[in-house]
């Protein structure tokens, strides 16, 4: 019988935080589950819709599936009550304790680094780096900021703020108020996906300040829906189908308990395309 039949598939309940739905992070989650699947593990997503956990409901569907596999890392009170109600919960993939992690800092650094050298070979300096406030998001975004440090870092640039924000706000363009009363200098803001960076300059022109005359704004993903933008948004497009797979291999090393090893740097950063437009 075929390793990849569905007699012998493992199959696990993969937890993604709250994110928007058409999220760069979501498409690499579809292709990590294609790829996988050719190895003879079944993922089945479920997204959360917010960052208080219904764990009874995700128990329920758990024992309907298979183990919990989460993206990013539930609290010790989570996965207490989960393990109580007799759900197995495997140590998250994006978890900085996870051997999985070198692989995601790659590739979440590259895309950071490539943003910040837009900005820096452009000729923008004082820059923001704004990403979600949610807790199960905290990580991720620390990951790609650590890549934009670098890129600041090695392109002579001084070291950008970072600035939180929900997904949606209504409060967004006041909190660049304040931003802009302690900092008027900003002339650049680089953002964890291309959603935020939609957002980002709408509440810049509620604020008087023009894009890209005023302050860029870079974001990552390429989502069709930057395209048509006003002005059309500039991203990083991360290539989600070799992303994927390298997510995917590492996944399978991951629940074999297999050695993982680091993506090499600089292959990783090839992976990374700039869609220039208007916007940066």
């Amino acid at each position: 019988m075929a390793k990849n039949s569905q007699a012998e598939a493992k199959r696990f309940l993969l937890v993604v935080p709250p994110m928007p739905h058409s999220s760069p992070v979501l498409s690499t989650i579809m292709r990590v589950a294609f790829e996988t699947a050719k190895i003879g593990i079944d993922l089945i997503p479920v997204q959360l819709d917010s960052d208080q956990l219904d764990v009874d409901a995700l128990a329920d569907t758990a024992k309907l599936i298979g183990p919990i596999l989460p993206l990013v890392s539930f609290n010790a009170e989570q996965n207490k009550q989960l393990q109580s109600l007799g759900v197995q919960v495997e140590p998250a993939i994006f978890a900085t304790d996870s051997p999985m992690y070198p692989v995601v800092a790659a590739l979440y650094g590259a895309s950071g680094r490539a943003m910040a050298s837009r900005m820096v070979s452009s000729g923008h300096r004082n820059l923001v780096y704004l990403c979600s406030s949610s807790p199960m998001l905290e990580n991720l975004n620390q990951l790609r900021y650590a890549g934009v440090l670098q890129g600041c870092i090695f392109g002579g640039c001084p070291t950008p703020t970072m600035l939180t924000t929900e997904y949606n706000s209504p409060n967004l363009s006041g909190e660049l108020v304040q931003l802009f009363s302690k900092n008027p200098g900003v002339d650049g803001f680089i953002c964890h996906n291309d959603f935020l960076a939609m957002e980002v300059v709408q509440a810049l022109r509620m604020c008087g300040r023009m894009v890209p005359n005023d302050c860029a704004v870079i974001g990552v993903g390429n989502a069709p829906e930057g395209q048509l933008f006003n002005p059309p948004l500039t991203s990083i497009d991360f290539n989600p189908e070799a992303s994927g797979q390298i997510y995917a291999q590492a996944l399978g090393k991951f629940l074999s308990g297999d050695k993982i090893d680091a993506p090499d740097p600089k292959e990783v950063d090839k992976m990374m395309t700039l869609v220039a437009r208007g916007s940066a």
